[in-house]
């Protein structure tokens, strides 16, 4: 008889088990975070459950069997370091960050690869309940207790050693809460007439069980003695125990099945029961009609099982609530080591997610995101403020909006002051084009402008008024460049007034392209000042008639010579001296305007235009003040002779422009109508304080966004404080910035202001 070999079939071609993929997450939380909400990370876990019918299924005549989900919560303490971590099925990942998101303001969210310890590597104790189910832990929401409790074991912990809290939660099914909530009546009745629900019961629990029985018996003799059943009562009252609020609430609430574990590691066995001891009870902290008790577990336990085979407990949301905590700021204060993030981090809109000039990355719950200054066609024209002390940034960052507004296509104003004039060499050095670069170095004699408004238009095609008009705006701007010639704070006096225009009305009008040096002759000297009178062409001749009257009356009539009246023109005369102690100054004074470029036309076509002003060469601060004064108002005067309704964005940058006392007032007037021009100002300071009043108030009247810098004085957070605290943050947010950082308040479409930090792009 020939025997058939048996073949052996592979159990795997029928039967499949699929294990539940799990994702750890790292929640670091901040001072801002509150634990008010916490059953609701519970209630989601609650939707984890899945039906028999879908946890088994036949596809292709294969059995198909799903692992049940769970979600655990573990807390790690190490004398370094307080760390909290969930880990979480992966197909409900995006719904229990978004959960942990809503429920803690500010938590961060970090993938992480496992959790910081191996649980098996330690001594492990399970808690359960001393008590029935039905009764419920402390479920105080107002209270950090528990966590406070927890950290108390921080006191005994050394450097080598780590304590762990486990809890495990698995999802039930309304069925199985509500068949729970019903024959749990029995046991609360029980325990509200004093019986002992205690789950294990010693010899004392079961005299005291014999004693209430003894009560029970002679009770019901002595009523059967005087036989009054209609009002039969107890003889021996024993008395009715009332609930606390939070078993009554747990009666009606979500109920989830929770397992917890308290784990320590140290190089000796016996500490780490110590440890274990130590972190038990500080549970005692949430005893109410319920409380715990511990027992060791000896057996390893798999973390990713749905149920890791120890004590469950019928907790209610509320409990689990409990034990789902995360520092808050009470705790991080009290204890240092908890790793928390030390600002509160805010998205920033919607709005201001894409755009042309960048903010910095926004850090938020753990995600990055590069935020932008509006887009918005009016928002967008506001100032720009950016405060920090020496070293912070400013004209880094100065320098990357720069490069932003370059590439966008807008036309880029940079007047530079600082040092080596390093931000305007890093930006022409950036440019690909040198064509689309105008470089004026005010400390090259090549490079150097004359002293002349050539902006303001005069030739031989326009009408003899608008000449004689735009002369007289000529000599206005001139004006407002000599009141900042001096050494104190006065200004040209009216009369002296009248005498600067009548000269510059005059000279302009025989010589469109007259160098400052010209007017000044004009005034000083009856000879130079008659062959300009005899000059004047006759078209303009009767538009200046008031004006030749005017200057005459410099004549001074003595026997036959003429001679000056400088004493009515010595304020005018002495600001001109002053030029003259700079050589480049006393070249641009001199020089006339042929050679000068054309602001108009530069801005017209998006030119970057750089003005070097090197400290090195430019020594004296009232020089300084001039030079500045004069590019500024240039800039200033050209958009406002170019039409309201052009289309050209100019983006001005001026770093530290406080530091020259007159050309704060050319700033005065920009930042109330640069808008109206499409001029956008990005100015820097170390502190408010260093504007005047008016300045201040009309760059936050406008709608400027401001960017506080890494090491701000706190001055300049109190001077935006109400806007700030609107949107949460506090003078801590400002301290504690990281280099590279600025707590960020910004003028959007979406919320007027919005408040953020961000980290300076690198």
């Amino acid at each position: 008889m020939i025997k058939k070999k048996t073949e052996s079939i592979k159990l795997s071609k029928y039967i499949e088990i699929q294990k539940a993929e799990y994702t750890h997450i790292q929640v670091i939380p901040s001072k801002s975070c509150r634990n008010t909400n916490t059953d609701k990370i519970l209630v989601l876990a609650n939707t984890m459950y899945k039906k028999l019918d879908r946890l088994i299924r036949i596809e292709n005549k294969k059995l198909i069997i799903t692992s049940k989900l769970k979600l655990s919560y573990y807390i790690h303490i190490t004398k370094r370091c307080t760390e909290f971590y969930f880990i979480v099925p992966t197909v409900f990942y995006s719904q229990v960050k978004t959960k942990l998101s809503e429920t803690w303001k500010n938590v961060e969210i970090k993938k992480v690869n496992a959790l910081p310890i191996n649980i098996n590597d330690c001594t492990k104790y399970q808690l359960s309940y001393k008590l029935n189910d039905v009764l419920s832990l402390n479920v105080d929401k107002r209270s950090n207790s528990l966590l406070n409790a927890n950290l108390s074991v921080l006191e005994i912990l050394q450097d080598d050693e780590a304590v762990g809290i486990f809890y495990n939660f698995i999802p039930m099914s309304q069925k199985e809460q509500n068949y729970f909530k019903i024959s749990s009546q029995e046991a609360l009745n029980n325990f509200r007439k004093g019986i002992n629900l205690k789950k294990s019961k010693n010899i004392v629990d079961l005299g005291v069980i014999s004693l209430k029985f003894l009560v029970d018996f002679i009770n019901g003799l002595l009523n059967a003695f005087l036989s009054a059943p209609k009002n039969s009562h107890n003889i021996i009252n024993p008395v009715e125990k009332t609930t606390s609020s939070s078993t009554q609430r747990k009666a009606k609430s979500d109920i989830i099945k929770t397992q917890a574990i308290i784990c320590a590691k140290s190089n000796e066995k016996e500490r780490e029961k110590q440890l274990c001891t130590t972190t038990f009870n500080t549970f005692s902290s949430v005893s109410d009609d319920n409380e715990l008790e511990m027992e060791e577990v000896k057996k390893n336990i798999d973390i990713y099982r749905d149920d890791i085979k120890v004590k469950s407990n019928y907790t209610s949301t509320l409990e689990a609530g409990k034990f789902v905590n995360v520092a808050g700021k009470d705790i991080i204060e009290q204890h240092k080591n908890i790793k928390h993030n030390k600002v509160l981090e805010l998205r920033a809109p919607k709005c201001l997610e894409h755009g042309e000039i960048r903010i910095g990355t926004v850090k938020c719950k753990g995600s990055n995101e590069m935020s932008y200054f509006s887009s918005h066609y009016e928002i967008k024209k506001a100032e720009r403020v950016l405060i920090g002390p020496k070293g912070s940034g400013k004209s880094y960052k100065s320098e990357q909006l720069a490069k932003d507004a370059i590439k966008a296509g807008r036309g880029v104003v940079i007047i530079d002051i600082i040092e080596d004039c390093k931000m305007s060499r890093n930006i022409y050095n950036a440019v690909a084009d040198p064509s689309k670069i105008i470089r004026i170095n005010c400390a090259d004699i090549s490079s150097i402008q004359a002293f002349s408004y050539n902006e303001i238009t005069m030739n031989d095609t326009m009408e003899p008024m608008q000449v004689v008009s735009n002369a007289i705006k000529r000599g206005q701007q001139l004006q407002n460049l000599l009141n900042c010639i001096n050494e104190d704070v006065s200004k040209l006096t009216p009369r002296m007034i009248k005498y600067f225009y009548a000269a510059c009305a005059i000279v302009y009008c025989v010589k469109y392209n007259a160098s400052l040096g010209d007017i000044r002759d004009c005034l000083s000297s009856p000879e130079e000042r008659e062959k300009y009178i005899n000059s004047i062409p006759d078209k303009y001749k009767e538009l200046l008639e008031n004006r030749i009257k005017n200057i005459r009356e410099l004549d001074k009539k003595e026997k036959n010579k003429i001679s000056n009246y400088d004493i009515k023109i010595d304020g005018i005369l002495d600001r001109l001296a002053l030029l003259e102690i700079s050589l480049e100054s006393e070249i641009a004074l001199s020089k006339t305007s042929e050679t000068n470029i054309n602001l108009c036309d530069a801005i017209q076509q998006n030119k970057i235009i750089l003005i070097e002003i090197p400290e090195d060469v430019f020594t004296s601060k009232m020089i300084k003040d001039v030079m500045t004064t004069f590019y500024t108002s240039k800039i200033w005067c050209a958009k406002k002779q170019l039409s309201k309704n052009q289309k050209t964005l100019t983006e001005m940058f001026f770093d530290e422009f406080y530091k020259c006392p007159n050309t704060t007032i050319v700033f005065e007037e920009m930042f109330e109508e640069a808008r109206k021009y499409n001029l956008i100002n990005t100015v820097t300071l170390h502190s408010f304080l260093q504007l005047n009043n008016k300045c201040r108030n009309l760059l936050k009247a406008g709608g400027a966004s401001y960017m506080l810098l890494y090491g701000c004085d706190i001055y300049n957070y109190d001077y935006l404080k109400k806007d700030f605290n609107n949107n949460g943050y506090t003078e801590e947010d400002l301290l504690n910035l990281n280099e590279h950082e600025a707590l960020c308040l910004i003028r959007n479409e979406d919320k007027n202001y919005s408040s953020f930090i961000c980290k300076i792009p690198a």
